[in-house]
């Protein structure tokens, strides 16, 4: 499973995050950018700290998970 994390600075100085989960594979700096740039424009997210007031970084997290059968 692939996961967008989205970081902003917000009103109190502190990250905030948004994940996305299952994001487009061939997304590309300039999209993220983009995007993250509308957020805080749009000011529609809010965290402890206040509205987020500029982007600080994103990354994608890839996350595998393996089940045992253990027995009974």
């Amino acid at each position: 499973m692939f996961t967008l994390e989205l970081t902003f600075i917000n009103e109190d100085g502190e990250k905030a995050r948004i994940t996305v989960d299952f994001p487009r594979a061939d997304l590309t700096v300039e999209e993220i950018e983009q995007a993250m740039d509308s957020i805080v424009a749009a000011d529609v997210f809010t965290s402890k700290g206040g509205s987020f007031v500029s982007k600080d970084g994103a990354r994608i997290i890839e996350r595998n998970v393996t089940d045992f059968e253990l027995s009974q």
